[in-house]
């Protein structure tokens, strides 16, 4: 028997289309109890709903701090509130999570030496995140 899913944690690295595989069935299974059988839903079935949308969901983001970074580099971004738009975000959270994303990628390579971006490119990314107007 395999261990109840409790955290995205939990989850074993896997391809996306696994995990969304994963979290159909879970959420099938809900909705199932719920409204064709008329009983409570599983609770392995709930966390795991919530678990696999989560890991989904960072899988699926992850990568957006550097396509904000490419939009920058290449000159394509005349305001942040278009990233917010794109991302689903305020022109403030927009702007400020790009930053704490340099940040955590100057740290990143800090620590390891070679994964991350240099201080000159965090110095880059910053002026050109300051040119972009609000």
């Amino acid at each position: 028997m395999t261990k109840p899913i409790r955290s995205p944690y939990d989850i074993p690295n896997q391809p996306l289309t696994d995990l969304v595989e994963q979290w159909s069935a879970a959420r099938m299974r809900t909705f199932l109890a719920t409204h064709y059988h008329h009983t409570e839903p599983d609770p392995n079935d709930l966390f795991a709903e919530l678990a696999y949308g989560v890991r989904i969901a960072q899988e699926v983001t992850a990568g957006r701090w550097c396509a904000v970074a490419g939009l920058l580099r290449a000159g394509d971004v005349d305001s942040w509130s278009l990233v917010g738009t794109a991302m689903g975000l305020t022109e403030t959270e927009a702007r400020d999570g790009f930053h704490d994303w340099i940040n955590g990628q100057v740290d990143l390579r800090r620590r390891t030496g070679a994964v991350g971006i240099t201080d000159a490119e965090a110095d880059e990314l910053y002026a050109l995140s300051a040119a972009v107007i609000w």
